[in-house]
């Protein structure tokens, strides 16, 4: 049986763009000729309706809430770097169950402009439409989830490579901006001061350390240090293989609740080597650029088998607040995902592990994973 929330998220909702102001609305549709798939017209036409309110909210907004944001003491935000299906998600819940950290949660990233004004009374009410579960792995999926701030990104700069995957048209343009080493200097600032200000921004609302978490900020350590040199830095890994099966359903699933043109399923398996690449190129580039005490390393397979002792581990060596005063709220919810169950995908076939393994071969050769 279809879940209708999920029916309605897939062909009628807005997708991740609900939060734009009209200006940037209208400046982006321009820069894509205002082609719009028929199929998706009704989700662009969501988006096209909510601007106007958006753009009126984020004024008033501004105004009472401005000044005291940028006079808010900000502790070094944590960034938590690593692919996409890599366990950052896991991660993030992880240490949102440590209620002395800020989270940016799911509507917080939808609605950057404004939830200071509007979350609570607004979100309880999106709440219902919301699909229970996510579209690719059966997580938990609520708008009071941590959630990556990519898409918060994305709607306050226009400038972000998950724009690639609602405008796959141009999917060249937004591709750049997984890493920002063909953007301009224009872009990098423009980048730079939204990030500071989002950050700024959940610190003010939680009155917390912010934690942040989005994959492309794994190949954008220099830019958030430029922004924030005190920034913490967690990475996880996981095995190369076991990612890509994973993405590409991901993409597969994804793709579709997002997108305003045509996307061909079968751009996906070149789509995420490419991503995955690029992604890692940058990282190990500029990783000696994190000075030391600022940076820790997780592996996936070891924090889902024994999640507390690495939990730990990373908190010590990050200077992060005691981890015993927190460690059993973060047991609980380990205890309350013990019943979940990871996504089940097929063997890769033979040519496709030779040719993982010499494209990212960086990646196998750093971590000694088997190519088996």
């Amino acid at each position: 049986m279809i879940d209708f929330r999920t029916f309605l998220t897939k062909h009628a909702g807005p997708g991740f763009l609900a939060g734009i102001t009209v200006g940037d609305w209208l400046r982006l549709l321009s820069a894509n000729g205002f082609r719009i798939s028929p199929r998706h017209s009704v989700r662009a036409i969501g988006v096209t309706l909510n601007a106007p309110l958006t753009s009126l909210l984020k004024i008033a907004e501004d105004a009472l809430f401005g000044g005291a944001i940028e006079r808010k003491p900000l502790p070094p935000p944590l960034f938590i770097l690593g692919s996409w299906r890599s366990g950052t998600t896991y991660l993030h819940t992880l240490l949102s169950a440590d209620q002395r950290f800020g989270c940016p949660n799911l509507y917080e990233t939808m609605f950057p402009h404004t939830f200071l004004l509007t979350e609570g009374w607004c979100r309880p009410l999106l709440q219902l439409l919301v699909p229970r579960k996510r579209f690719m792995d059966d997580m938990k999926m609520s708008l009071a989830e941590p959630h990556e701030d990519e898409m918060a990104l994305a709607i306050m700069t226009q400038r972000s490579n998950m724009l690639a995957w609602v405008f796959p048209e141009r999917a060249d343009v937004y591709d750049r901006y997984l890493t920002f080493a063909e953007a301009t200097n224009e872009d990098r600032v423009a980048w730079k001061q939204a990030l500071g200000w989002y950050v700024r921004k959940i610190a003010y609302s939680s009155g917390k350390q912010v934690v942040l978490k989005s994959p492309s900020h794994t190949a954008r350590i220099k830019l958030i240090l430029e922004t924030f040199p005190d920034a913490r830095f967690l990475h996880i890994r996981r095995h190369p293989y076991d990612v890509y099966r994973s993405m590409c359903h991901m993409a597969g699933e994804v793709i579709p609740h997002w997108g305003l043109q045509a996307y061909s399923r079968d751009r996906i398996p070149q789509m995420v080597t490419e991503w995955y690449a690029r992604l890692y190129n940058g990282f190990f580039e500029q990783r000696p650029l994190i000075p030391a005490g600022q940076y820790f390393e997780l592996k996936f397979e070891e924090l889902a088998a024994d999640p507390l002792p690495q939990i730990a581990s990373a908190y010590a060596a990050l200077g992060l607040p005691d981890f015993s005063m927190a460690k059993g709220r973060v047991e609980a919810h380990v205890a309350a995902q013990r019943e979940y169950k990871q996504n089940k995908h097929a063997d890769l076939e033979p040519a496709v592990r030779e040719m993982l393994a010499r494209t990212w071969k960086r990646c196998f050769d750093a971590w000694d994973y088997p190519q088996d």
